[in-house]
């Protein structure tokens, strides 16, 4: 059994912030499970105390199995990170119903699907951290990324609830709100096209600007950076409920205070002016 405290970080691909997570926890002494659909995607993260598997979050069999081999190995779960997530662009009168669901089942179910099979260990253990990765689009919404935006809020209820339904367990629950974060694992904005026939043309570059905004914008904070301060906060005798950090998070904190509409109005103006192709 491990006398080391033992991660379960989903979503690692290089490039992304759940690869940071594990370079940041291993520093502090971690043993670090890396799981994301595949190996190749991992390849670069190679450290004595990182244990890399092939993951798919949308399956019951495969979150059974990592969390199994886990106590099987370790004998302890003290941390679960929920990084893994896909993106979805586009207004929503043009995302099919198939796509919505594929997406939800990735960003929400999932998080729910590994929080259930870790909990009864953290239960036992009476002790144990829950990171679910949300976003503060989750709370301050934009046009041109609605799906996503309503997978991330829906993110933002379930871990207030599991925040509060884990006290009786002695298990803490953590929302992180990512903001501005730049990472590598995306395909190129400039890419997107919209469908045929979509209400939407003349906003094609909006939305690529949309889709940019977070990736190129100077005030983006290093996936590198971010991490460090997260797991600083993650691995401290009382970590933080709710993390809102990243590049211009102080504008998303603003916008937090204002009327509803207003803020609406305001995300509105923003990302519908014409803007040149």
């Amino acid at each position: 059994m491990s006398e080391r405290k033992v991660a379960l970080v989903t979503g690692c691909t290089e490039g992304g912030i759940g690869y940071q997570f594990c370079l940041k926890l291993l520093k502090r002494g971690y043993t670090v499970y890396a799981t994301a659909r595949s190996l190749k995607s991992m390849a670069a993260l190679e450290h004595p105390a990182v244990k890399k598997h092939i993951l798919d979050v949308t399956s019951d069999e495969q979150v059974k199995d990592i969390v199994q081999r886990i106590m099987k190995e370790e004998g302890r779960i003290d941390m679960l990170i929920n990084n893994a997530g896909i993106p979805l662009a586009g207004a929503l009168a043009d995302i099919p119903a198939e796509d919505m669901s594929i997406l939800f089942d990735v960003n929400v179910v999932a998080l729910h699907r590994t929080a259930r099979a870790v909990i009864p260990h953290m239960a036992k253990q009476k002790e144990g951290l829950i990171m679910n990765v949300g976003s503060i689009v989750g709370e301050i919404p934009t046009p041109w990324m609605g799906a996503y935006e309503a997978s991330k809020a829906a993110v933002k209820v379930m871990t207030e609830v599991l925040s509060l339904e884990c006290k009786p367990l002695n298990i803490r629950v953590m929302l992180l709100a990512p903001a501005s974060v730049a990472t590598q694992i995306y395909k190129s904005y400039k890419d997107f096209q919209l469908p045929d026939g979509s209400l939407y043309q003349k906003y094609l570059p909006n939305i690529r600007d949309r889709v940019a905004h977070g990736k190129v914008q100077k005030v983006t904070m290093s996936a590198e950076r971010f991490a460090d301060e997260v797991i600083t906060k993650a691995v401290s005798k009382r970590p933080p409920y709710y993390l809102l950090l990243g590049g211009g998070s102080w504008l998303f904190r603003i916008l937090c205070l204002l009327p509803r509409r207003l803020m609406l109005n305001i995300v509105w103006r923003r990302y519908s002016k014409l803007i040149p192709k």
